[in-house]
């Protein structure tokens, strides 16, 4: 399922920055890791967190909040690294925790809400009183990710 084509059922990882909820979806994702060893990459794009070794690949790790223009923030003890695949690239998304996998039915989802800073927010998830904000990862990687 492809965020773009949101005419059915399925499912998203929902993940945390501070106190705010956000999601990706599911489809992509590989594995979720502890924030490990981030070797930094001299002169790299400034979303680029570094490299990772994961079992003998090496795995560039994105800030997820430079991409998305939020504020660093200082306690990262439940820090976590999801790593998605999309196509051939294999990309760490570093994020301050990770919360569970849900279900999303289209009319869950109000995509009216637009954010100028990031055209990679495709709408917001209302589960019950939870506001998750939906982002797609795809598009950003093949954006910005495809051109390191």
């Amino acid at each position: 399922m492809n965020v773009k084509d949101m005419t059915a059922p399925f499912e998203i990882l929902g993940f945390k920055f501070g106190d705010h909820e956000y999601a990706i979806e599911i489809g992509i994702v590989e594995m979720i890791v502890e924030e490990n060893q981030i070797t930094p990459v001299p002169n790299s794009k400034p979303f680029i967190k570094g490299v990772m070794n994961l079992r003998g690949r090496i795995v560039p790790v994105i800030d997820l909040r430079k991409v998305l223009n939020m504020e660093d923030y200082d306690d990262k003890k439940d820090a976590n690294i999801i790593v998605t695949k999309i196509d051939d690239s294999e990309i760490g998304f570093l994020v301050d925790g990770v919360t569970e996998v849900l279900w999303v039915n289209p009319d869950e989802i109000d995509s009216g809400i637009k954010v100028e800073e990031s055209k990679y927010f495709k709408g917001v998830v209302k589960k019950g009183e939870r506001l998750l904000v939906l982002i797609d990862v795809s598009e950003f990687i093949n954006d910005e990710v495809n051109e390191i």
